[in-house]
């Protein structure tokens, strides 16, 4: 059974700016369709500098052919490594491509953990772990079937709340736990994105410390 992408995407930029620092591209090429989220250092004008450059180099590689782990091992070469020099661009990645036959490729560097529900059920995949230039990339490969979600997120989401309600924000378990309540109720995937932002902006109590940027895929199957 072939099946297709709804591809939704919500950015929410931190309060006082006008422009996100995250970027989210979608590339579809009707064989494949890959989301790419990335995150730049910081919010702003400069952190979106960054955050496009590293997306848009992404698409750019998978248009000229070039497979996943050599885009996010090219990727992981061209930026600092942000523990050492804060003074120039850096930024964080995930990248989601999903096939028609259901195959599904996750790689991730330093942004939270991609969200994986099958069946309304909050689905953990295991990473493995490679390294690039001193830099931990995460990747995994599954099926996935008709129904399921694919959810990508930028730590904003995360921190959602930090301070206020949470010590250290909304965290991975209670976004997991909140998706898992509420995922029933969607059938769009821009629907789920806006939810989601609109959850972030409310715990934050509409002051928003950082960026917040959510992604999401549902397949569905192919209407002939």
């Amino acid at each position: 059974m072939d099946l297709e992408f709804d591809v939704g995407k919500s950015l929410v930029p931190k309060t006082g700016e006008t422009i996100s620092g995250d970027t989210i591209e979608v590339y579809d090429t009707g064989s494949s369709t890959t989301v790419i989220l990335a995150d730049g250092l910081g919010s702003g004008v400069i952190a979106n500098v960054i955050s496009s450059l590293t997306a848009k180099s992404a698409v750019d590689m998978l248009d000229q052919g070039i497979d996943l782990d050599s885009i996010a091992e090219i990727l992981a070469k061209s930026l600092p490594d942000v523990a050492n020099n804060t003074d120039v661009g850096y930024s964080t990645f995930t990248i989601v491509q999903v096939l028609p036959d259901g195959t599904c490729s996750i790689i991730e560097y330093n942004n939270p953990r991609t969200v994986i529900v099958e069946n309304d059920v909050i689905t953990e995949i295991p990473r493995q772990t490679f390294n690039v230039s001193g830099k931990q990339i995460h990747k995994c490969h599954f099926q996935i079937q008709e129904g399921s979600w694919i959810i990508l997120v930028s730590d904003g989401v995360i921190n959602a709340g930090v301070g206020v309600l949470w010590n250290h924000g909304w965290g991975q378990e209670r976004l997991e736990s909140y998706i898992s309540r509420v995922i029933h109720k969607f059938n769009a995937a821009e629907d789920l994105c806006r939810d989601l932002c609109d959850v972030c902006q409310t715990l934050y109590s509409e002051k928003i410390s950082d960026d917040v940027s959510i992604a999401a895929i549902l397949s569905r199957k192919t209407q002939v």
